[in-house]
């Protein structure tokens, strides 16, 4: 059975804590006309401390079109899919070329050919590689490839994937938009790559087995989340209904896909849910009626890393297995929401 056997992240240089990011963005919005108390209480309010960014603060002031950010994205994304690939790989103890997959997911950028070509070149992968780019799922994509992964891999034995999750919503903040979905985008998003290797292979260590998925489309919803495409580059689409969706479907969506598992909620030992914001994170733990040491690993990466798109899911697991919140034989729940609006679960299983 397909299975998790390393985590690696990467970030680049350059972070924003949340005072300094209240001070620029409350003046930066306050010229827009937006309520300056406002964006303090939103900057406030994010559970973040500090984030990561592609370039310095700076650059975010006088690199404003579309083509400007554009060139940092492909830049920075290529250097960080490629280090964390390396580390990725590193720590499963597999070599570049017994890769048979690589699926790489990312939202907030164009780059084509797509990063998995520029990885499989940096590291010298077969030139049969399978290359599966996984571009406008947003933040449930870190979920879907894993998903793919499993479905793509069988059970032929020794066969390896290796996913890439890059985002840099950084440079898709419109300094010029003080509407609240982009205030709220400006406040609790960061920048951060993940590399993780799946594989038929034993585990060198402890793991995670992929065991089931299930993805939820919930019609005519398509104006809950995305981005809009302009010539001034990436508009977010993000609705406050969010929360409301996920008070009102996610627990008879995770109770029957559990039950298909042969198991209920309470046979589950850890999650994994995708740390969207405080509210979302807020309203997963209400729902489900989980305790607060559940979703202490997601809350951890918000605070530190804030919301990485595609790649909180694999921060949030890596948190989980590094503390030893998995215990072997455990069951664990992954759960994702992306555009679409679409909700990703996936069950897992700790080993080693």
């Amino acid at each position: 059975m397909p299975s998790i056997q390393s985590f690696a992240t990467a970030l680049p240089p350059y972070s924003l804590s949340s005072e300094e990011a209240e001070a620029r963005l409350r003046d930066i919005f306050t010229a827009q006309g937006e309520d300056p108390a406002l964006v303090s209480q939103i900057i406030r309010s994010s559970g973040i401390e500090r984030r990561a960014l592609a370039r310095p603060p700076a650059f975010y002031l006088t690199e404003r079109s579309l083509t400007a950010r554009n060139a940092a994205y492909v830049e920075v994304a290529r250097e960080l899919g490629v280090a964390a690939a390396r580390a990725a790989l590193d720590q499963a103890g597999i070599r570049p070329e017994e890769v048979d997959l690589v699926l790489d997911t990312s939202c907030t950028g164009v780059m084509i050919p797509a990063l998995d070509v520029h990885v499989a070149n940096a590291l010298r992968m077969r030139r049969d590689v399978r290359r599966v780019p996984l571009t406008e799922a947003g933040c449930a994509a870190g979920a879907t490839a894993l998903a793919l992964a499993r479905d793509l891999l069988g059970d032929r034995p020794g066969a390896t994937a290796l996913i890439l999750a890059v985002e840099l919503p950084s440079l898709t903040v419109q300094l010029e938009d003080a509407s609240r979905a982009n205030v709220v985008s400006a406040a609790i998003f960061g920048d951060g790559a993940a590399a993780l290797v799946v594989s038929n292979r034993p585990a060198r260590g402890p793991a995670l087995e992929l065991l089931a998925h299930q993805a939820t489309l919930f019609p005519d919803t398509t104006d809950i989340m995305g981005f809009d495409l302009r010539t001034e580059g990436f508009k977010i689409i993000l609705s406050p209904r969010i929360p409301h969706l996920v008070q009102r479907h996610l627990r008879e969506e995770v109770d029957a896909f559990l039950e298909r598992q042969g198991i209920s909620l309470r046979d589950v030992g850890f999650f994994v849910p995708h740390p969207g914001g405080t509210k979302v994170l807020d309203q997963v733990r209400d729902t489900l009626g989980l305790r607060e040491e559940d979703v202490a690993s997601s809350r951890r990466v918000l605070r530190d890393f804030g919301n990485l798109s595609s790649a909180s899911v694999h921060f949030v697991a890596k948190d989980v297995l590094e503390r030893g919140v998995a215990t072997p034989g455990a069951f664990g729940l992954m759960i994702a929401m992306g555009p679409g609006f679409t909700l990703e679960l996936a069950l897992l299983r700790a080993t080693g």
